[in-house]
């Protein structure tokens, strides 16, 4: 049985310690009822008796898988495949691939798993094999077929002037879009304006995708299958064709463009008395970038008024907006995370020469901000109308959850109420509020984020938790995700009085249930494949410096060892236990610490450390760390955890550890791989993806 298995288990009496030091009752297997994905990814190796193994992409994978002969495909250097070779292929060891498990009937005489190499998808030093490994490990499709290519190259290169009719003409609108600096599709514009009674205007206008997506056709059923996008450092892989996303469906500047346009009326106090909604065309005047923004803002300059005229005069309109809404948002208790994380910083080759950490600033926030009134507005809208449509939705933490981050805050001086069961995101904001610009506030954000239940589709309107929100979906990125492309259907068919949901058993009340789960496991597998390749990618860039120290905060303390997010390169290794030499710890997990016995000294969850990088794992995408002034001293000191002793290793952010395993495993389980649930900003360009916050 492998990983992801459906199993039916025989228990066992007694009890056995597992990874996390919990005594559970051990089983054994014995009838594999459904099997996982028939395929795996990983590098080859040969033993000294000629035999091929694969070592798994996945960490935490632990199956002997013999590799014999097969047909082989090799991966173009772009990510698409070439025709397959016949007969023997002798892929070097070391070098990724794509393997077919062969696996028989289940029973004990018939268990041994092999496999057959059916892509090649190179060494790891070749630029673009780790983003090959990923995608064929995640099962992401990155090549279109062949008749979705065919469908997108038949729709026009521009909207025709039918295409107008019955729309709104708003082409002499100032219209401008704030995107990152390497976008290529632009799906969201806004306008502001200020009207005759003082409020204000805000018009965000999003690319009309539905107009030509139509449901059940090949581009929609595709669309479907992907469920979002999947942005890398050097490549995205889009949910629709480019003809679409970067072109027909982009909101380019100075060519006329089909859009939905949300209109919300604001006044001063953040308060939204009208909303309208109408099918439009509209013609943006600017492209502008975030970093631009910024600085015509935050560091203005002479020239700017002849280089951006009204441009100039909407931008400070939005700023005041921005803090306007922000303003009324932090008043209903919405929390506000800012996490710093790192880009990838590429040469031509697309090999990584540095990090650098992503800014977050007063362009973003516009954006945000406006985004966030317009996915309300809409939601609103489509829920008082009992619409069937999907929304964002993003449940309370959990009782346990709470409870475990308030004995954490307790330990740092900060308390919670007491009643955690009626627990308002209130209480959290003012949590990041007291350690704002302390050591501490990277490490407190990061908890409270942790703590946080993960945000989902659904086809009830239950509400946003950290946004404080009644009412919220996903409306403002339908090139990049299908929940989108649904609620612009839904909003469609409110606008024009005609509800196409239909009924029976094929009816999209009775579908969306399907599509929630569906979209939800598609957004989840990108946000995972992203911070994985970063995480890749960060720690072969670092195996050139391994005896150098940095400076870093303990992100995760184990019965193995701590886990330890270096400053600046927002990239986390390993501290083993048994690396901590100069005294015998004690592991104490309800104070998420670990005491010396002696000595007496302590390393506590968010801790500032000084440490030592001693290794790398690329097969594991670890690090391998050392506190840096323990390194020199000499002990025989090993950690306990309380009720058992502390385990080497560490899986992916706290699995299994350990040495060798027979004659292939030495170094696995060396260093683990740590990270955090929760998203990172909306296009932030080249770099950590482009996930939407809320």
């Amino acid at each position: 049985a492998l990983d992801g298995d459906l199993v039916v288990v025989k228990r066992a009496k007694g009890k056995k310690r597992s990874a996390v030091g919990r005594r559970l009752p051990p089983a054994t297997v014995v009838e594999v009822a459904d099997r996982r994905s028939q395929t795996l990814v990983g590098t080859l190796e040969t033993d000294p008796d000629g035999r091929r193994w694969l070592t798994p992409f996945e960490a935490g994978l632990d199956v002997e898988l013999e590799i014999v002969d097969a047909e082989v495909e090799e991966a173009g250097k772009s990510g698409g495949r070439k025709a397959a070779r016949k007969g023997r292929h002798e892929v070097p060891d070391g070098h990724y691939v794509v393997v077919e498990v062969i696996r028989g009937s289940g029973s004990r005489s018939d268990s041994h798993p092999r496999g057959t190499v059916v892509e090649h998808l190179g060494a790891v030093e070749t630029p673009g094999t780790d983003v090959l490994a990923v995608l064929r490990h995640y099962k992401i499709p990155d090549d279109l077929p062949a008749e979705v290519l065919a469908a997108a190259d038949e729709l026009p290169a521009d909207p025709q002037p039918e295409d107008w009719e019955g729309r709104t003409d708003l082409r002499d609108v100032l219209t401008v879009t704030i995107d990152g600096a390497t976008a290529r599709d632009f799906d969201d514009a806004i306008t502001l304006q200020r009207q005759p009674n003082g409020n204000w205007s805000l018009g965000v206008h999003i690319a009309d995708v539905a107009h030509y997506v139509r449901p059940g056709s090949g581009l929609d059923r595709e669309a479907y299958r992907r469920g979002t996008s999947v942005y890398y450092p050097d490549r995205a892989v889009p949910m629709l064709p480019e003809r679409l996303s970067n072109g027909l469906c982009s909101l380019r500047p100075n060519v006329p463009r089909l859009a939905m346009s949300a209109f919300l009326d604001i006044d001063d106090d953040g308060v939204i008395p009208r909303t309208h909604f109408t099918q439009s065309v509209i013609e943006s005047d600017r492209r502008l970038t975030y970093s631009e923004v910024r600085r015509v803002l935050e560091e203005p300059a002479k020239g700017d008024k002849k280089e951006y005229g009204d441009v100039l005069d909407l931008l400070k309109r939005c700023q005041a907006l921005m803090k306007i809404l922000n303003d009324k948002r932090r008043e209903r208790g919405s929390i506000d995370f800012d996490l710093p994380s790192g880009d990838i910083v590429l040469d031509t080759d697309n090999r990584t020469v540095g990090v650098k950490p992503s800014d977050r600033n007063v362009a973003h926030r516009i954006v945000e901000e406006f985004m966030i009134a317009a996915n309300e507005a809409v939601a609103l809208t489509l829920d008082e109308v009992d619409s069937p449509s999907l929304y964002r939705v993003h449940d309370a933490p959990s009782q346990d959850d709470l409870k475990s981050l308030a004995e954490i805050l307790k330990g740092v001086g900060i308390k919670l109420p007491k009643d955690l069961e009626r627990l308002h995101p209130r209480h959290l904001q003012e949590v990041m509020d007291q350690v704002e610009g302390r050591p501490e506030e990277p490490f407190i954000t990061t908890l409270v984020l942790r703590t946080m239940q993960r945000a989902v589709y659904s086809p009830e309107c239950r509400g946003h938790y950290a946004l404080a929100s009644r009412h919220y979906t996903h409306f403002t990125s339908p090139i990049r995700r299908y929940p989108d492309l649904v609620v612009h259907r839904r909003l469609k068919a409110f606008i024009d009085h005609d509800d196409e949901a239909g009924e029976g058993p094929f009816s999209l009340a009775r579908r969306l249930p399907g599509i929630a789960k569906h979209t939800s496991f598609t957004e989840r597998r990108a946000e995972q494949s992203e911070r994985d390749l970063l995480q890749w990618k960060k720690v072969r860039f670092l195996a050139k410096r391994v005896g150098e120290t940095f400076q870093g905060r303990i992100s995760g303390v184990q019965p193995f060892g701590m886990f330890v997010v270096l400053d600046d390169l927002y990239v986390d290794g390993l501290v083993p236990i048994r690396a901590m030499s100069d005294d015998y710890y004690v592991f104490q997990p309800d104070e998420h610490r670990w005491v010396g016995s002696n000595n007496n000294r302590v390393f506590r969850l968010g801790d500032e450390v000084t440490v030592r990088l001693t290794g790398v794992s690329e097969a594991h995408r670890g690090l391998d760390l050392e506190i840096a002034d323990l390194a020199e001293r000499k002990g025989k000191g090993r950690g306990r955890s309380k009720g058992g002793r502390g385990r080497g290793g560490g899986g992916k952010g706290g699995g299994k550890g350990g040495g060798s395993k027979g004659r292939r495993r030495s170094g696995r389980g060396r260093s683990g791989r740590g990270g955090s649930k929760g998203g990172d900003s909306k296009k932030r360009g080249k770099g950590a993806g482009r996930r939407n916050r809320s």
